[in-house]
């Protein structure tokens, strides 16, 4: 059988080329751009918090407890929680059992130490003032004595006269020495009873103003951030009553560990609540670590202990309320503190 060879078709007899529409590339476009960016937002949410800096934190001010030093019960507490206060306000009223009798009782304390003083102070002055006659009479005695012994050697002096003389310039010489010795015992006696009255009546003094009437005040200007007791309970020394929290806010913020990057202070970081956004810098890094609030911890997750910064507002803005959680990040995408195996200054 022969093979006859085909013969070349020409380019009239080719199909014509198909031309592509346009929409069909804009498809595809948006359908490669829509996985890349796809691609790029899972892994900025998977493995971003690795390269730049991204954490949580919550809106916070410099904290002051409201407390008593002494066992008391609550009468009534003024202010509620998100209520200004201002130093030296009356914020609740207390009564305390011990106070009072503690104050009863230095007050009964004053009174008797205040009648032996008087007491003492009376013997003290008799004593000056019999000192003086004390003195005459001695000097007269022995003078009287010796005179009588002038006479001895004559025969004049009879003996129960001499023994008279002696016996006198004796009991003269005693009751002298003795004064002598009281005053110096009274007068030592009379200034540590004016010392011990003295710290005691600052004592009470102290004590009363400690305690004002029950009279609790708030230390600063602020906002109540807690209350932490209510009418009528019971508080033991030292036991927080309100929670007060001065009007400069600032954001403690949590930095996870073992980063890619690192960080310093006067960074500058971008807070953002909701649709809301505020800049600030990075204003102190604590050495320590500790477990994350409870608001901030994954469900299921083990509890997680990451380092404390702070933040503060730059100026010129409104802070967002108090407690109010917010997102941290970095206020450049590819921050230019950027590197491997860094570690946070």
């Amino acid at each position: 059988m022969a093979i006859r060879r085909l013969r070349p078709r020409t380019l009239s007899e080719l199909p014509p080329n198909e031309v592509r529409p346009r929409r069909q590339a804009v498809i595809r476009y948006v359908y490669f751009s829509t996985i890349l960016l796809l691609a790029l937002w899972v892994g900025n949410t998977f493995l971003g918090g690795f390269f730049y800096l991204r954490s949580e934190g919550q809106v916070l001010g410099e904290p002051t407890v409201v407390a008593v030093e002494y066992p008391a019960t609550v009468r009534h507490v003024f202010l509620d929680v998100g209520q200004r206060v201002a130093a030296g306000q009356v914020v609740a009223v207390v009564s305390s059992q011990q106070v009072t009798e503690s104050l009863a009782r230095l007050s009964s304390e004053q009174a008797d130490r205040a009648l032996r003083l008087g007491e003492m102070r009376i013997r003290h002055e008799t004593a000056n003032a019999l000192l003086g006659l004390a003195q005459t009479r001695e000097t007269v005695a022995a003078d009287t004595r010796r005179r009588l012994e002038s006479l001895l050697p004559g025969g004049f002096l009879p003996l129960d006269q001499r023994q008279a003389a002696i016996e006198n310039e004796y009991r003269s010489r005693q009751d002298l020495v003795q004064l002598v010795a009281q005053q110096r015992a009274m007068a030592s006696e009379v200034a540590g009873l004016e010392q011990a009255a003295g710290a005691a009546d600052h004592a009470a003094a102290r004590l009363e103003q400690l305690y004002d009437g029950g009279a609790i005040r708030s230390p600063i200007d602020g906002i109540v951030g807690r209350r932490l007791v209510d009418d009528g309970m019971v508080v033991n020394p030292g036991q927080p009553m309100l929670a007060l929290y001065k009007d400069a806010r600032f954001i403690q913020a949590f930095l996870p560990t073992g980063v890619l990057f690192s960080i310093a202070v006067g960074d500058r970081v971008v807070a953002s609540t909701g649709l809301q956004s505020f800049t600030g810098r990075i204003s102190r890094i604590e050495p320590v670590a500790e477990a994350l609030p409870g608001e901030f911890r994954h469900a299921f997750a083990p509890v997680d202990r990451q380092q404390l910064m702070r933040i503060a507002f730059d100026p010129g803005q409104t802070p967002p309320p108090l407690f109010t959680k917010v997102q941290i990040r970095s206020a450049f995408s590819w921050p230019r503190w950027l590197h491997f195996g860094g570690s946070h200054g």
